[in-house]
């Protein structure tokens, strides 16, 4: 059995963004491996800054004098056989109780020279040559290169070049984001892949290759990113929860599909707010003024919008029940994937749900049809959402 010491170096502790990746790493790990994990939130524990006193080395080596959580550590640092740290990237560097935590860890080295290294440095005072050392991180950038130099700079220092595993991984702000669970998923199971392959030996140049790539195309997450924040970008005032969500929604539009100018135009019943997404070749705009024309108006209580883009209902089934209605040009509806996709790297093969299967015979009703012949048209749709059931699944990348 392996024992693992998992550090989560966050202020959010559980919540952490990148404490999903660890956890999903040990997932994997688990598969191949029988651990023992035991987890510290470093920010709920009682940590003092180091006093660089020195009486680790020179009045009671190997014991630092001060009594708190970092006892622990220590502790645990010597017992386990893999020891992971993970944390976001703060300013280019670890989050300041992380950075303490390092600090604190002095009691390990012995004060003489180190005449072997070429910078100079102290040597171990005990042997952790068979320790495995892994770091995961995330950050709020679309890419995790050219963002880290500062931290492996002193990883290198401190455990050699070659000598630690790390997963650096960008837009890291997704993994908080309930409407892009799905594209988080598929990275978290490339993360598993990892774990598993790191229970085995190492990990694979392929999986390398996956986890460096961006969960969302760059134009697409730094729009997100731009909206996420809720306040106009020249005031500075607070936008409302609805104008917000319907930012990050134009966000997402895929320029690839254009065809022509369209104006979706939301009536957030529940909110009394009106806001029109204007789709062109170039871009898409958010209007809360000055409205245009629409070609498609689509009537919700926002809360049933956010749902649906959240998938906790079906936009198909609220469609049937009723719970918000369209106006207008259908089609953007039944293309709905294709404009407001995430064009994600990670993202499904095959085929894909497509809303026409299942609302062409409720779009006959919404028309209006005689009443002796909705049973008919329940039929209709029954049997094509039975014939989409039984369709091949989507094939997924291989990880």
């Amino acid at each position: 059995m392996m024992k693992v010491l998992l550090l989560n170096g966050s202020p959010k502790g559980p919540a952490s963004n990148s404490i999903q990746l660890a956890n999903a790493f040990l997932q994997g790990a688990r598969e191949k491996q029988e651990l023992e994990i035991q987890t510290y939130d470093i920010y709920a524990m009682d940590l003092r800054d180091c006093r660089g006193c020195f009486a680790c080395w020179n009045k009671t080596p190997g014991q630092c004098v001060i009594h708190d959580d970092m006892t622990k550590i220590l502790k645990g640092i010597l017992e386990a056989d893999w020891i992971i740290y993970s944390f976001p990237l703060y300013y280019y560097s670890l989050p300041s109780r992380l950075k303490l935590v390092f600090d604190r860890q002095l009691p390990f080295r012995l004060p003489f020279m180190d005449a072997q290294n070429e910078y100079g440095g102290h040597p171990d005072r005990y042997d952790l040559s068979k320790k495995r050392w892994i770091f995961i991180s995330t950050c709020g950038f679309y890419t995790a290169q050219g963002n880290y130099e500062t931290v492996t700079s002193q990883l290198d220092r401190l455990y050699g070049k070659n000598g630690y595993t790390t997963i650096f991984t960008g837009e890291g702000e997704l993994f908080r984001v309930p409407e892009l669970k799905k594209e988080c998923a598929r990275y978290l199971d490339v993360v598993r892949q990892a774990g598993r392959e790191f229970a085995g030996g190492s990990i694979s140049e392929a999986v390398r290759r996956q986890l460096e790539e961006a969960i969302l195309p760059r134009p697409v997450f730094e729009r997100l990113a731009d909206a996420s924040w809720g306040v106009e970008p020249e005031s500075g005032h607070i936008q409302s929860e609805a104008y917000q969500f319907t930012k990050q929604m134009a966000g997402l539009y895929n320029r690839d599909h254009y065809d022509k100018d369209r104006v979706v135009e939301f009536e957030y019943t529940d909110r009394n707010e009106r806001y029109q997404i204007v789709l062109t070749k170039t871009d898409a705009q958010v209007k809360k003024e000055e409205f245009l024309p629409y070609t498609t108006r689509i009537t919700t209580p926002f809360a049933v919008w956010q749902s649906i883009a959240r998938e906790e209902i079906r936009g198909d089934e609220a469609l049937m029940q009723h719970l918000y209605t369209v106006d207008g040009d259908f089609d953007l509806l039944l293309r709905w994937d294709d404009f407001f996709g995430t064009g994600a790297t990670h993202a499904p093969k095959g085929p894909q749900t497509n809303m026409l299967y299942f609302l062409v015979p409720w779009m006959a009703l919404w028309i209006g049809a005689p009443v002796a012949s909705r049973i008919g048209f329940c039929l209709i749709s029954a049997g094509l959402a039975l014939l989409f059931w039984l369709s091949p699944p989507a094939e997924f990348d291989e990880v």
